[in-house]
């Protein structure tokens, strides 16, 4: 049950990056930004704030797992998720590994 819990933790966390800071997810933003319709504008609202973002996002992800635990959840979005929290770790494993290699140098040539 921990482990299934720090998941949802890099899930909820993963997932609220991609939705609020990642480039791919800039077009939507901007729309809802763009557009006079008032839920759109409540949604780009949320989106600009990661704090607010994660609080809906670990809404979504607590009905995902209870759909996970019922057997209820498509396997391709199972696969996903676990693909998203994979990704997560593996950015977390490469921070770590970057500040303990002294090779690893940030782009103004300094080292870290």
């Amino acid at each position: 049950m921990v482990l299934e819990i720090v998941a949802l933790v890099f899930l909820v966390e993963a997932l609220t990056n991609l939705l609020s800071k990642s480039d791919l997810f800039t077009p939507v933003r901007k729309y809802c930004f763009e557009s006079s319709n008032v839920v759109l504008n409540f949604i780009h609202k949320i989106l600009d704030c990661p704090y607010c973002t994660s609080v809906w996002v670990a809404m979504f992800v607590v009905v995902v797992y209870e759909l996970y635990k019922n057997n209820s959840l498509p396997f391709i979005l199972t696969l996903f998720f676990i693909s998203i929290i994979l990704h997560r770790l593996s950015n977390i494993l490469h921070f770590i590994i970057d500040r303990l290699d002294g090779s690893h140098f940030i782009g103004n040539g300094t080292n870290f």
